[in-house]
């Protein structure tokens, strides 16, 4: 993989090209490339990741919960914060693509503010800010509209989490899908006023059958316009289809200048216990304080 000096450089891209959506034609797919596999989508299951930056200096946590064989939620927990974010949404597996998305500010005592609301349609994706706070003080647009260029369609900001589904129904496992990416808008302002910023095509091509730290993998390269440069790698177990690993050199957010994820567990979790489980993880986070 690529070092990461470029990875500011991307930023600054991703920056300008946030602004008003221009009108585009029908979008590009590489939906035909998955098949829905519904064995590979174990509901109840709960995936806790520890988020980290690639130089290992600061340290988050990513829970994700899979109630139903659509239904997700995400939870991500900066360090030392004694609140995280929360998405709420539905896979919509004829895009492999998130279909519908919330996004809300939860308290270790589970109280909650929606931060945001969201719809993928055909052809774009429209997004409704509810809470201000999400541009971090900056003069950012109430709601926004942004054209699909290509299906599927995955957020950056969330961590490529939904394309590690995704990428369990693949049709051919050893191959490759081109997919689009959003990302978010750093530079938020009067010029630029858009939570997310289209951030173009990526794609995920397998490269081997690898041991990951004693478990075995499928190692995948993601690379293409969408991270200028620079490539990152995902792994997914083989035997069960899950996200096991993830290197992006490219900032994901105003928070964090690259990404890694390391599966710390997989368990099953039933719904009754899950809010009790997201308050025991923002506690832990301001307990490291």
């Amino acid at each position: 993989m690529r070092m990461i000096g470029a990875a500011i450089a991307v930023v600054g891209v991703l920056a300008v090209a946030a602004g008003p959506a221009v009108a585009q034609g029908k979008p590009a797919s590489s939906a035909k490339k998955f098949k829905f596999k519904g064995g590979k989508v174990e509901t109840g299951m709960l995936y806790t990741y520890i988020r980290s930056d690639l130089a290992g200096e600061k340290t988050g946590s990513v829970l994700v919960y899979v109630p139903d064989k659509k239904r997700v939620e995400i939870l991500r927990v900066n360090p030392g914060q004694d609140a995280g974010q929360l998405l709420t949404g539905e896979m919509n597996w004829d895009t492999y693509s998130l279909g519908q998305f919330e996004l809300w500010r939860e308290g270790r005592d589970g109280g909650r503010q929606r931060q945001a609301t969201a719809t993928f349609s055909e052809a774009s994706l429209s997004f409704r800010v509810e809470d201000q706070g999400l541009y971090r003080g900056a003069a950012g647009a109430a709601s926004f509209t942004l054209p699909l260029t290509q299906i599927p369609a995955h957020l950056y900001n969330l961590d490529f989490v939904t394309l590690g589904l995704a990428l369990r129904h693949l049709a051919e496992p050893m191959g490759s899908a081109d997919f689009g990416v959003f990302a978010e808008n750093t530079g938020a302002g009067p010029e630029n006023p858009n939570f997310l910023v289209p951030a173009g095509k990526a794609t995920v091509a397998f490269l081997e059958e690898v041991d990951r730290d004693g478990i075995p993998c499928m190692k995948y390269r993601v690379f293409g316009p969408a991270l200028g440069d620079q490539e990152g790698l995902l792994w997914l177990n083989t035997e069960k289809g899950y996200l096991q690993d993830a290197e992006i050199p490219v900032r994901s957010s105003a928070d964090w200048p690259d990404l890694k994820l390391t599966l710390r567990s997989a368990e099953k979790l039933s719904e009754g216990d899950w809010p009790l489980r997201r308050s025991l993880e923002i506690s832990r986070s301001v307990a490291a304080k």
